[in-house]
């Protein structure tokens, strides 16, 4: 609900921040997408360097506003996935592990446990 005390034109806070590469054109493509199908305001989007670095073209990397963990990999886009009402069921499905070794193809990235900060 609405919380009279907040002050007017305030949006609740990402819960995650997605790190993507500016430089490529199909990771710039997808970050607006999920901008745009992003209604509840989940998924903050950042081309700044990664808390692991730089994001190299054609990944991603998620940072939990929550718990500080981060995601890479098929992890990653579970996560974000997860935050987007329209991709949610796709977020679901990565929970199985055969769907998540095809999707992932190979580059599983970190589920967080490894990559905390």
């Amino acid at each position: 609900g609405l919380n009279p005390a907040a002050p007017r034109g305030t949006r609740r806070m990402s819960n995650i921040t997605l790190h993507y590469n500016p430089e490529c054109a199909a990771c710039t493509r997808q970050a607006r997408l999920t901008a745009r199908l992003d209604w509840l305001g989940r998924v903050a989007l950042s081309t700044a360097r990664s808390p692991l670095g730089d994001v190299p073209k054609g990944q991603i990397v998620v940072v939990d506003a929550r718990s500080n963990r981060i995601f890479t990999g098929i992890y990653a886009t579970r996560k974000v996935c997860l935050q987007v009402p329209l991709f949610f069921l796709y977020g679901l499905v990565l929970f199985l592990p055969p769907i998540r070794r095809i999707a992932g193809s190979g580059n599983q990235g970190c589920n967080g446990d490894a990559c905390e900060i």
